[in-house]
């Protein structure tokens, strides 16, 4: 994928977050699980604008596949790359092996495989001027609620469900509104 494919993706998945937002009917026996899968949605609105921002403002050949190609300078300059490692298989041998740059990244490499799209944001995004005014990825004013469920974001919202033994964020029409919404203002300003 190309990073601005990421950029459609979120704002796909923003159109459809809105339009249940919007033919949401209350009272539904069901109104934890469409604020769940809603929050999940969410995520992946946020990763897509994060990652293309990110590639976009470090100046990513827009038509190089960030997950097959590799660019040792951005990764170097950034800290980033598409997969937590990179790996090869030796053609003599067969055995898979880390090539030498990759073997050498620093701690606290980011990587777009792993979803945490936050240390992208903390460490790529909120530094750059860019983003001054913009909610979560700059200094933009954000409900503190709201920035501590993308905080908590991570795949695994997907196994949420009521009544598990860990508990669930506190999701109601209102906070999940004000995400969308959180997530409509990031998109409409990303760079």
């Amino acid at each position: 994928m190309t990073y601005n494919e990421y950029l459609s993706c979120a704002e796909k998945h923003l159109k459809g977050c809105k339009s249940l937002l919007e033919s949401y009917i209350s009272g539904g026996r069901s109104d934890t699980h469409v604020w769940l899968e809603l929050y999940y949605i969410a995520g992946y609105i946020l990763e897509g604008i994060t990652v293309y921002s990110a590639y976009k403002l470090n100046h990513w050949n827009s038509s190089d596949d960030i997950q097959k190609h590799y660019n040792l300078a951005f990764s170097q300059r950034t800290n980033l790359d598409f997969y937590y490692v990179r790996s090869f298989r030796d053609r003599i041998t067969g055995e898979e092996k880390v090539p030498s740059f990759f073997q050498n990244r620093p701690s606290g490499a980011m990587s777009v495989q792993g979803h945490k799209f936050q240390s992208i944001v903390m460490n790529l995004l909120k530094p750059d001027p860019s983003f001054n005014d913009v909610p979560y990825l700059g200094n933009g004013v954000i409900d503190r609620d709201v920035e501590t469920l993308i905080n908590n974001w991570s795949p695994n919202v997907r196994y949420y469900h009521s009544g598990q033994s860990n508990p669930l964020p506190n999701l109601d029409y209102d906070i999940i509104n004000r995400l969308i919404n959180t997530c409509q203002i990031i998109y409409i300003n990303h760079i």
